[in-house]
């Protein structure tokens, strides 16, 4: 049953309001924790104020901290608000009843229109004291930009695909699955590289923990500020799995170069390399390659014509390209202007890396790989318990007929006129070449018996040569086995019937 206008608002207002508030309340927590280990006493209305920043940096809205640019935004507050915004748009998508096409719109626009409504807002409200603000417009933009993503993520991953986006290729399908599943793979590979990084840079992360925290508080907060960041140094990871490397400051990082630069007391700063990579470390671009090499797999299991392959890798090296470009923007920015200031990943690097080590790579699979299952073309000879004496009826051609009555006509002359075996002589029949195998079987001769001599066994049925074979599409036509010959006998009936019906004929003539 589907809910009436009244019901409708309420649903999209509960989806716009609901996902706004659940979000902030999520960092009030977090707010409050920042504050107590900062040693600030924040009461409950200051934790409610210091959430505001926060909740804006989750948005990925650039900040100014006391006149100097700030936007290095931590990605993990980000992830939380994207799958709080998905979870409530998808809830309203299904009590409205699940039409993309009909409810989805007003689903989009209302969440992301709240969302950047009150992002201009809190922009607005920023308590002075913190000496934190926000351009109302870059709040606005990306506010909204991030809740509609999320929520037509959220819609979709509730109602699936549209039946209209359904009806495109099966390669632009494919393309799209393989850049998922190359993203994913660079994640992971991401991941192992970071915690790789965090144990061998263990002891330089511990001696920044005495330095900068040393008691319990100070060392919960600056525990929650990595936590907060380490998607970035994820995606730092990633970076530099993929040849491009990362800057900080002016301390530069990559599998071929590496230079150090001002020495930070921040744990995750503190576990960047800071001398020459060592010299197996371009071997880590294997890794990268044997994500690419999964992708073309997949997408040569998935699609059996080549040049279908040929379209769902580019689409999959695009996909997973567009997805790293866009992880390297958010996960960098401007530090403050200090010595660690910018921290960037080069997106004129990153994405023609990942295209080459993904798209490049896949292709390759997909072009030189032989196929895993060849089909081959079996011919099998069988016997047709249906068949009958000189082949069956669909296998006969349309300018053969044929008949078992005597008399029919069976033969055409030159003129393309029907001939009746009566009217030739005993001796043209007997000595006509019999329709059959031309080789072997001609060859043989045939001899007609004598009057009162006993009829000869009658020839058998070669079947296993005269069965035409059958595998997927091929049909192979095999000759058919001669007719048994009619004896003397016949031949002489069939001759006198034939006279009669002549004779009746001329009877009754004009």
């Amino acid at each position: 049953m589907q809910p009436d206008g009244v019901a409708r608002l309420r649903i999209l207002c509960a989806a716009a309001t609901g996902t706004v508030l659940a979000s902030y309340a999520l960092l009030v927590p977090a707010a409050a924790a920042v504050g107590w280990t900062a040693g600030d006493g924040l009461s409950f209305d200051g934790a409610f104020a210091a959430a505001i920043p926060l909740w804006l940096a989750a948005h990925q809205i650039p900040l100014v901290l006391s006149g100097q640019p700030f936007s290095v935004l931590p990605l993990l507050p980000t992830a939380v608000l994207f799958a709080v915004v998905a979870l409530g748009a998808g809830w309203a998508l299904r009590r409205l009843g699940g039409r993309f096409r009909h409810d989805g719109g007003p689903v989009l626009v209302g969440t992301a229109g709240a969302h950047a409504a009150v992002a201009v807002l809190g922009s607005a409200l920023l308590p002075r004291a913190a000496e934190v603000a926000a351009q109302p417009w870059a709040a606005m933009v990306g506010a909204g930009l991030l809740a509609g993503v999320a929520a037509l993520t959220g819609m979709l991953r509730s109602c699936g695909l549209p039946p209209e986006w359904r009806a495109g290729p099966d390669w632009l399908r494919v393309g799209m699955r393989g850049g998922a599943l190359a993203l994913a793979g660079l994640v992971a590979v991401a991941s192992v590289l970071l915690v790789v990084a965090l144990v061998t840079g263990a002891p330089r992360m511990v001696a920044a923990y005495r330095g900068l925290a040393p008691t319990f508080g100070d060392g919960l907060g600056v525990t929650l500020l990595g936590l907060a960041y380490l998607p970035n140094a994820a995606v730092g990871a990633l970076s530099w799995a993929v040849g491009a490397g990362f800057t900080v400051g002016a301390a530069t990082g990559s599998p071929f170069d590496a230079r150090p630069g001002v020495p930070s007391s921040f744990p995750l700063l503190a576990a960047l390399p800071t001398g020459v990579p060592p010299v197996w470390a371009p071997a880590v671009l294997a890794l990268p390659v044997a994500v690419g090499l999964l992708v073309g797999l997949f997408v040569r299991r998935a699609l059996p014509v080549p040049a279908d392959r040929i379209r769902a890798t580019a689409v999959a090296g695009l996909v997973a390209a567009s997805g790293a470009t866009l992880l390297a923007l958010l996960a960098g920015g401007r530090l403050a202007a200090g010595p660690y200031d910018p921290v960037r990943f080069p997106v004129e690097l990153v994405a023609p890396a990942t295209l080459l080590w993904i798209g490049g790579v896949a292709a390759v699979v997909v072009i030189l790989r032989r196929d895993e299952n060849p089909v081959f073309v079996e011919v099998v000879d069988e016997v047709d318990p249906d068949r009958e004496e000189g082949g069956s009826a669909d296998e006969l051609d349309d300018d053969e007929p044929a008949s078992d009555e005597p008399g029919s006509p069976v033969d055409a002359d030159d003129d393309g006129e029907k001939v009746d075996p009566g009217d030739a002589p005993v001796d043209e029949i007997d000595d006509a070449p019999a329709s059959g195998p031309p080789a072997d079987d001609e060859a043989r001769p045939s001899r007609t018996p004598d009057a009162g001599e006993p009829e000869a066994p009658p020839v058998p049925d070669r079947t296993d040569r005269a069965r035409p074979a059958r595998s997927g599409l091929l049909r192979r036509r095999v000759p058919e086995p001669p007719p048994q010959p009619r004896t003397v006998a016949d031949l002489v009936a069939e001759r006198a019937r034939t006279a009669a019906e002549r004779a009746a004929r001329e009877a009754d003539g004009p």
